[in-house]
């Protein structure tokens, strides 16, 4: 009996030891995670922190953090960030000044599947040294990725003259820039130069300059240019030996050129690419576009409704060879509708300028309205001087069985589904 008595008395300390090493063990927990909380939100609202969290980089909470990481002028390539929530911007003034000409990101930015939502970036000046516009002006070898824009509008005086501008970077100007499962909703980018304005990117110039854009899904957006080169996407690749290469679209958007009412003038605007010149080289690899070449959004004296000559489905113009330049499993659908019936043949379902420039394969347009003499919209295809994809349906979108072939080029890619109709949809 004794013997019994000492082994449960021996059960019983082994019992509470063991409670109480588990109880220092979540203590010790309790404050190291206390601690590691505290340094990932222990932001000031005004300022952004400066402590990495692990491989993640440096978090962002605030419309103001976010600012001061924008437009800090000393980005580096090894500089981490993300978003560690929605952002909305609602209220807050972005103060576009002298300054954001030396903006130069070069870092990385993880949207961390996040948004930012209600941003309004204006440049109410004409000076030279407010010439790159949007959230970041310009690009050295950045990557963003995994972001949402959703009512982020970047807005140009109209009167002035230097104006490159897309909702993320004004102007890639050397080494690999990457924009990777970027959505963008219901959001309106401007611009006032022909070095371009884009959807994403306004110029790319430099000869070794890469953009590659991969999962890419846009939802109404406007994209104006005062002058010529505007793009779903970029606006101009300006260098022979720059490279844009687009990988997975999903593209729905107005895009406009407001050159003057001259039958000559070229607007060079395209459902992804404005402007290709000479020895610049762009590869798209499944895309759906639907785009219209009209301006409903920007009103005044001077604003035309329709863009000029040199509209294009995929490229406004090329410029390049087809040894530069291939599109493969595209599809078109939406409006060449020129502002002059006299300018009426000069567009194309994949580029508007350029009948041969470009190496095209398994691309495809339908229910494209063009302008007819006389000023009426007509779907009967035109004489065009541009490049043309080939013709599923005059008069109407493809049938649902056509899209499920069609849609077996794009299953490698998972993020792509079928709608009801059958139409591809990037499911971002």
């Amino acid at each position: 009996m004794h013997k019994k008595g000492e082994t449960i008395i021996k059960k019983h300390k082994r019992l509470i030891i063991s409670i109480l090493i588990a109880i220092n063990a979540l203590f010790s927990f309790g404050l190291s995670f206390a601690f590691w909380a505290s340094e990932v939100s222990g932001h000031s609202g005004s300022g952004i922190g400066t402590v990495p969290i692990g491989d993640w980089g440096i978090p962002i909470f605030t419309a103001s953090e976010f600012y001061t990481f924008a437009t800090k002028t000393d980005s580096a390539l090894t500089d981490q960030y993300y978003l560690a929530n929605d952002i909305d911007f609602t209220g807050f003034p972005w103060n576009y000044d002298a300054s954001n000409y030396e903006v130069i990101f070069r870092g990385t930015l993880n949207g961390n599947g996040k948004k930012l939502i209600n941003l309004t970036i204006t440049n109410t000046s004409i000076n030279t040294l407010y010439a790159y516009n949007g959230i970041f002006p310009r690009s050295q070898g950045s990557t963003i990725y995994k972001l949402t824009l959703e009512n982020v509008n970047v807005v140009s005086n109209l009167t002035g003259s230097n104006q490159r501008s897309g909702l993320l970077i004004g102007e890639a100007q050397s080494g690999t820039t990457t924009l990777s499962d970027i959505k963008v909703i219901n959001s309106t980018v401007q611009g006032t130069h022909t070095s371009g304005v884009g959807g994403l990117v306004g110029s790319v110039i430099n000869s070794g300059t890469v953009v590659n854009l991969t999962n890419i899904k846009v939802q109404q957006l406007k994209v104006y240019n005062h002058q010529s080169s505007v793009g779903g996407l970029v606006g101009r690749v300006g260098t022979s030996g720059a490279e844009v290469h687009i990988t997975d679209v999903d593209f729905i958007g107005e895009i406009h050129s407001n050159l003057a009412q001259n039958q000559n003038s070229a607007s060079n605007a395209g459902g992804l690419i404005g402007q290709l010149v000479s020895g610049a080289r762009l590869t798209v690899n499944r895309a759906i576009v639907e785009a219209i070449f009209e301006n409903t959004f920007v009103t005044g004296a001077n604003i035309n409704q329709y863009s000029n000559r040199y509209l294009g489905g995929i490229i406004g113009s090329n410029g390049s060879t087809a040894a530069n330049v291939s599109v493969t499993h595209a599809f078109y659908t939406g409006s060449l509708y020129t502002r002059l019936d006299a300018r009426r043949n000069d567009i194309g379902t994949i580029s508007g300028q350029g009948a041969t420039a470009a190496t095209v394969s398994n691309s495809f347009h339908s229910f494209v309205a063009y302008r007819n003499i006389g000023g009426a919209i007509t779907y009967t295809n035109v004489t065009p001087t541009g490049q043309m994809a080939q013709l599923v349906n005059a008069t109407a979108l493809p049938t649902q069985s056509w899209w499920n072939t069609f849609y077996l080029n794009f299953t490698s890619n998972p993020l792509w589904l079928q709608n009801g109709t059958g139409r591809p949809y990037l499911n971002l």
